[in-house]
């Protein structure tokens, strides 16, 4: 079933960045693999930058049975999908489920693991997680400006891409109190972002 999804992708939206993913996935997606989980997150978000909104959600619905198991590795870039899937949800008015989401985040990365026995020395830890994320560091800043100066553009697109996933993936989530300051602010960057890499073919 997931092949054929891939190849719907594919023949839906033929872009190099798509396809290329795309083609990579068909082959091989392991929810064990952070290197496969992180493919089909940034397959979803290229779709989202494309407009193709409706593909990105038929990507993120194959990680909803996937069990947490404190892999982040596995469980950054699945999050990332879902903070994807959030923002996708609130744009059809379906808030209650976005917010469902957002609190099995919030729930997951507040669960403690092995290393960390308690509840609370991982409330502790998260929150001062949490508290390190800042817009400057969201968008990518240092690394788009330095590319675009010395007139690298591909490498530019790259960080702007990169930076769409944390832009996305956390503020949605709602759980980054420096980043819900900043939330404006990384709308319209989100939106700059988008239109830069939409001119890509």
């Amino acid at each position: 079933m997931e092949t054929t999804i891939f190849e719907q992708i594919k023949g839906k939206c033929p872009k190099k960045k798509v396809v290329s993913l795309a083609n990579k996935l068909a082959k091989k997606l392991s929810f064990k693999s952070g290197a496969d989980c992180e493919n089909l997150c940034r397959l979803a978000y290229w779709l989202y930058v494309y407009g193709e909104k409706e593909l990105a959600m038929d990507c993120i619905a194959l990680t909803h049975d996937i069990p947490f198991e404190h892999d982040y590795n596995v469980w950054t870039f699945i999050h990332d999908m879902w903070g994807l899937e959030i923002r996708l949800l609130r744009e059809q008015g379906s808030g209650a489920e976005a917010d469902r989401i957002a609190r099995t985040i919030d729930t997951q990365l507040l669960s403690p693991s092995k290393l960390i026995d308690t509840p609370e020395k991982q409330q502790v830890r998260e929150a001062k997680r949490r508290a390190r994320f800042t817009y400057e560091d969201a968008i990518n800043h240092d690394n788009v400006e330095r590319h675009l100066q010395a007139n690298d553009l591909a490498s530019a697109n790259r960080w702007r891409f990169t930076a769409l996933l944390g832009m996305i993936g956390d503020t949605e989530t709602g759980l980054y109190p420096l980043l819900n300051e900043s939330k404006a602010k990384i709308e319209e960057k989100i939106a700059e972002y988008i239109a830069e890499l939409t001119k890509l073919k």
